[in-house]
C-alpha cells in the first residue's frame, strides 16, 4: 500500500482516506462531501469552508497515456488534456510551476468565480490530482 501525506500547519489532527489501495493522509479535520464517479475525485471541506478534491487513478485509464513516454511526459499530457478541456469550456488557465525531477505540475483555472489550483503528480502507475478550491488560502 502506498501512503501519501499532504502537509499543512495543523499536525495534531489528520484525516485518512484510502483510494485505489493507497492511504492518503490529510492534515487537519476534513469532512468528506462526495466522490465523482467519472473522475474519481473525492471532495472534502474543512471548518474554514476550504474545499479540496483528491483523485488517484491509473495512468493507463487515460486516452492520452503513452506507455513508451516518460512519466513526466505523460504528466505533461495529463495537464494539457485537462487544461485544454477547461479552455474549451471558456475558462482561463495558467501554468504555475512544474518540476520534472519531482514529477509534478501546479496549475490553475478560474471558473469565473474562484481560482481552482491543481497539483498533478505521477507516482508509480498512477496520476494524483489534488484540487484546492478557495479564496481563503493564498
Amino acid at each position: 500500500m502506498l501512503t501519501f501525506t499532504l502537509f499543512s500547519q495543523d499536525k495534531e489532527t489528520i484525516t485518512k482516506i484510502t483510494k485505489n489501495d493507497a492511504e492518503i493522509i490529510i492534515p487537519g479535520s476534513w469532512e468528506m462531501l462526495n466522490t465523482m464517479d467519472d473522475s474519481g475525485q473525492t471532495y472534502f471541506q474543512n471548518n474554514e469552508k476550504v474545499i479540496i478534491a483528491i483523485s488517484l487513478n491509473p495512468k493507463k485509464a487515460y486516452s492520452f497515456y503513452k506507455a513508451k513516454k516518460s512519466d513526466f511526459d505523460n504528466l505533461k499530457l495529463f495537464y494539457k488534456w485537462d487544461s485544454d478541456y477547461r479552455k474549451d469550456l471558456g475558462f482561463k488557465t495558467g501554468l504555475i510551476k512544474e518540476n520534472k525531477k519531482q514529477e509534478y505540475i501546479i496549475w490553475r483555472y478560474n471558473d469565473n468565480e474562484i481560482d481552482n489550483v491543481f497539483l498533478f503528480s505521477s507516482v508509480k502507475n498512477n496520476f494524483i490530482n489534488l484540487l484546492v478550491y478557495t479564496n481563503t488560502w493564498s
